[in-house]
């Protein structure tokens, strides 16, 4: 990516105007900093230590990534730059590109500061490496995305949203601390539910923005309705909320449809596509804060209304044309 800054360009006209040996002598002074510096940071006691290191395949990306002492899970941060696109070029060179314009105003000041001041670490095989954290790399992703959507970036920063959206669909597939975990190895020694107690730190701000448009009352009465129990258990054996796909179509049906008699669903599907057969957001994203919202809430609450004094999705459905007469006659055409 380049840099057209008058600070860029200053530096670059001052650089061309030294000599060759002036510039080797400024070459060799500045690695000689570096280099004192590395050594100081990597005979630190208390630098922290990887337990366990591997390497993330990610499409045709390779992420180094740790696991130290501490559980902290860590990818270094030259690989992170690269699995965006972007080129190494040490120092604060991620921070910079991460800042400028366009993608910098998504950030946030809490992510702006974990970029700035990247972890360092003693890798098994090096004496000092920098990384972050790997929820720094999915909010990162995220910001970048709601830049893109927003229509913040410009030509050359799309390609940046393009990997985003790669990394996040492969992360969101089985999380990022399951996939650092088995490059590592660290899978072997882990406790037995740290792996979902982590899963869930990354995913519990999105729950949590779904849940306050779909209460757990609505989830409730939709098992009560269908026979089916609250709480299920994945393949690993981890207990969890009961969200079959059947339940999607239901939302679908009985909350989207209505709205507007169906105009609001046909403009969302339109805005929110599925590719690869997953939507990028749900849907109550694209509704705007106040009248869409406030709609939808609506509409919620009358499906759960209904769903309470219905024994059966069937008996559901019957008040359900009573009460929208308007969908009922498409309504009672669709399968339980």
């Amino acid at each position: 990516m380049v840099d057209d800054s008058p600070q860029s360009l200053g530096g670059k006209a001052r650089t061309e105007s030294l000599s060759p040996d002036e510039r080797k002598e400024i070459a060799r002074l500045g690695a000689m900093a570096r280099w004192t510096e590395r050594a100081a940071l990597a005979s630190d006691p208390a630098l922290p230590k990887a337990t366990h290191q591997g390497q993330m395949t990610v499409g045709d990306l390779t992420l180094d990534c740790y696991v130290l002492e501490d559980g902290r899970r860590v990818f270094h941060k030259r690989g992170m730059a690269r699995s965006l696109g972007l080129r190494s070029e040490g120092g604060n060179a991620f921070l910079r590109s991460m800042t400028r314009k366009g993608i910098g105003s998504e950030l946030g000041e809490k992510l702006v500061e974990r970029i700035a001041n990247p972890i360092n670490f003693k890798p098994l095989t090096q004496d000092l490496g920098h990384g972050y954290e790997a929820d720094v790399l999915v909010d990162v992703c995220k910001a970048i995305i709601r830049a893109s959507d927003a229509g913040k970036l410009t030509q050359s920063q799309e390609r940046l949203a393009f990997q985003a959206r790669t990394l996040l669909q492969a992360f969101a597939k089985v999380g990022v601390a399951a996939l650092i975990d088995e490059a590592t190895g660290f899978q072997k020694v882990r406790a037995p539910d740290a792996l979902r107690l982590l899963v869930q730190q990354y995913i519990e701000e999105e729950k949590r923005q779904w849940d306050k448009q779909f209460p757990d009352e609505y989830y409730d009465e939709l098992n009560r309705v269908y026979g089916s129990k609250r709480l299920t258990r994945n393949s690993s054996g981890t207990v969890m909320q009961n969200r079959p796909q059947h339940f999607a179509n239901f939302t679908r049906t009985y909350v989207y449809q209505p709205l507007e008699n169906g105009a609001v669903l046909e403009e969302l599907d339109k805005i929110n596509p599925k590719v690869g057969g997953t939507r990028k957001a749900r849907f109550h994203q694209h509704l705007t804060e106040g009248y869409g919202i406030e709609k939808l809430k609506r509409q919620v609450q009358e499906v759960v209304t209904l769903m309470k004094i219905s024994d059966t999705v069937g008996q559901f459905k019957r008040m359900f044309a009573k009460r929208f007469p308007q969908a009922g006659t498409q309504l009672s055409l669709l399968e339980d």
